[in-house]
């Protein structure tokens, strides 16, 4: 046996094999692997996913393919024992998962959908491979489009996989958002919620044409599409977004990525279910304490908020006063059961169990909250610094525009729409600041994030990944800005009746939100902004 391990294999694979442990490949959330339990094994995101389940806080079953399976996964692919071994193990915690949830993955009747995520031991927004609904096929939308009460979530849940699927191959976003701008325009809807079931198969149905037209292809067996997956999600900790990430950190290559593979919780279940982000500290208030603050929106999935795709709401009714001047309502005011039981959640986290003020992604099937999951906490990022101010009186600045601030302080800086933008204008105006204005900000837009020093976004709220990111990195951040339509082909964009073009100058407020046409000088300050000072500016402008 050695004799034939020396011939066919490697000694970089004899050394895996070797060293390779199959206890320590598999965790489940749902209870203690002692010799797994840390963030090095489990990644950040599945190592606070089981602190809350030993809360007895709600967190959607499922288990995790640990940093071990990584370091060793070119072994195990190759080795056919190897492979068969993790197969079976995975397949033993699927089995686990059903039996708790009394459904059945890849079953027509009863189906279980799989969320399929990264688990890195620092955070990296956005720059790894996600998969949502693992598990659907022609047969299983079908059979969910026949029963009303699921037709639209099912046709929704298929669309989205299709879609991830594509991109995570190569397929340009740009093709999906294409058709469903001409879908919306067809069917004269303003938001995807407003689609019949009918129509929404129609989209699915679309996607679908768009990978068979790019060569890619979807297997209809669930557990091949689960394994595919997790490879997927170990690969893409090489993909290019990660590695200008790490790079950028400075965090190891060795590191690797854990998998956390769960049961999804059906956000876009109906109109009275959807999916957010809360920080337990609003960055805006220096009154101490727990004060709910963050994003959310109705019929959708966990990934429509932390991508920034999506046109959000406010959480609490004060940040809707202060930011959300034409949103109706708020998560508080339209949920507030909801709302309660974040707010309950959030105190025992930090009172209770000793936890910095956090980061929540959350998904609510309905507004009962025992339909309310956690699906990931993380500490939020509270900037304490001087931060920079415009020295010319408000009313003397051109006011362009008005989003949500989402990254503190004033900037002045040159105009760019992509990365060939911002290489032309920081050779062109190496002294000058730099601002990146996109529709939304997607994953593969994180080196030009990197590069700029201010960024402004049409849609995203101010927990979107683009928001978090640039706030995290000292950048100068306005999002949600509605009036703004960006033409990235002209190389420019509308703001109000204002053209702005690459290579002109404009100056941004991170803090209360505003956009406006030139430069201005900025000063430094302490943000010592009471809260009724910042409702002074914001009424001011």
């Amino acid at each position: 046996m050695i004799d034939s391990m020396i011939e066919n294999y490697s000694e970089a694979d004899i050394h895996n094999m070797m060293s390779y442990n199959p206890d320590l490949a598999i965790s489940p959330l749902s209870r203690e692997t002692l010799q797994m339990d840390n963030q090095v094994f489990l990644g950040a995101k599945a190592y606070y996913l089981k602190k809350l389940v030993s809360y007895g806080l709600p967190v959607p079953t499922g288990f995790v393919l640990t940093t071990e399976v990584y370091r060793h996964k070119e072994t195990i692919y190759k080795h056919p024992y190897m492979r068969l071994e993790l197969e079976n193990l995975i397949l033993k915690h699927i089995k686990e998962m059903e039996r708790s949830e009394k459904l059945e993955f890849g079953s027509t009747t009863r189906p279980m959908l799989l969320s399929v995520r990264s688990g890195t031991a620092i955070s990296m927004p956005g720059a790894m491979s996600t998969f949502l609904n693992v598990g659907m096929n022609d047969a299983v939308a079908e059979a969910l489009g026949k029963n009303p009460e699921t037709a639209w979530m099912g046709w929704d849940s298929y669309r989205r996989f299709i879609q991830s699927w594509g991109m995570s191959h190569g397929v340009d976003r740009d093709l999906f958002d294409e058709v469903m701008a001409r879908y919306k325009q067809k069917y004269g809807v303003d938001r995807k919620s407003d689609f019949t079931a009918e129509q929404m198969k129609e989209l699915a149905q679309e996607y679908k044409k768009i990978l068979n037209e790019n060569g890619v292809f979807i297997d209809d067996n669930p557990l091949v599409q689960l394994k595919q997956a997790i490879n997927n999600v170990f690969d893409s900790w090489s993909s290019k977004r990660a590695i200008a990430y790490r790079k950028h950190l400075q965090v190891a290559d060795e590191w690797g990525t854990a998998v956390v593979v769960q049961k999804m919780v059906m956000g876009n279940r109906s109109k009275r279910s959807g999916s957010g982000v809360v920080f337990t500290r609003n960055p805006k208030l220096k009154k101490p304490g727990i004060n709910l603050y963050g994003d959310f929106t109705l019929c959708s999935q966990g990934e429509d908020i932390v991508a920034g795709l999506v046109y959000t709401m406010p959480i609490s009714e004060s940040q809707r006063q202060d930011d959300y001047h034409d949103c109706e309502i708020s998560l508080e005011s339209a949920f507030p059961q909801i709302y309660r039981r974040l707010y309950e959640i959030a105190i025992e986290l930090i009172e209770q169990h000793g936890f910095n003020h956090q980061e929540i992604e959350f998904t609510f099937e309905s507004e009962d909250p025992k339909d309310l999951y956690l699906l990931q906490i993380k500490e939020q990022n509270i900037v304490h610094k001087e931060m920079a101010i415009f020295s010319t009186p408000v009313e003397e600045m051109v006011l362009i525009g008005k989003g949500i601030g989402a990254g503190g302080g004033c900037l002045s800086g040159i105009v760019s729409f992509d990365m060939d933008d911002l290489l032309h204008n920081k050779e062109k105006y190496p002294t000058e600041h730099h601002i990146l204005i996109r529709p939304d900000t997607v994953p593969d837009d994180i080196q030009m994030i990197f590069m700029c020093d201010g960024l402004v976004t049409s849609r995203g709220g101010v927990t979107s990944h683009a928001a978090v990111t640039a706030e995290k990195l000292g950048k100068v951040c306005v999002v949600n800005c509605k009036e703004l339509v960006v033409h990235d082909r002209k190389k420019q964009c509308k703001i109000n009746e204002f053209i702005v073009k690459t290579g002109d100058a404009i100056s941004i407020d991170g803090l209360v939100g505003s956009i406006y046409l030139g430069k201005y000088p900025v000063s430094t300050n302490s943000f010592n902004f009471a809260p009724e000072k910042l409702q002074s500016i914001a009424r001011r402008i």
